[in-house]
């Protein structure tokens, strides 16, 4: 599966939710560094970089929470912008999170 395709197609079904969204689709790059966090998104940069050991025993989690946690973040930093100080799970990626039907947790439980 082509990772960039996936997120493409996501990113097109969360602008039909939020028909304000303007913008690219993030730059994936899966990375073998990460050994704790599953993904992470560089607002600034268009850019998420999720853990590709994760994938091995975790795909349907990773497709279908990780990368979709991380689009929201991109989602929120595109409609909101970014301040000094502001947490990155706020209230704006909660209901992000909730529009496009998941729990807007901000932690994961898999193993590698």
């Amino acid at each position: 599966m082509d990772i960039q395709i996936y997120a493409n197609t996501l990113w097109n079904k969360y602008k039909i939710l939020f028909p304000e969204l303007t913008g690219d689709c993030p730059n994936i790059i899966l990375s073998n560094r990460l050994t704790k966090t599953g993904g992470y998104n560089q607002s600034e940069l268009n850019s998420i970089t999720l853990g590709n050991k994760f994938f091995k025993n975790n795909m349907d989690t990773m497709l279908n929470v990780i990368l979709p946690h991380e689009i929201a973040h991109q989602i929120d930093y595109n409609l909101h912008g970014w301040t000094k100080g502001r947490k990155h799970h706020n209230t704006n990626w909660c209901g992000i999170m909730m529009i496009i039907g998941l729990d807007p947790n901000p932690y994961h439980n898999m193993e590698l």
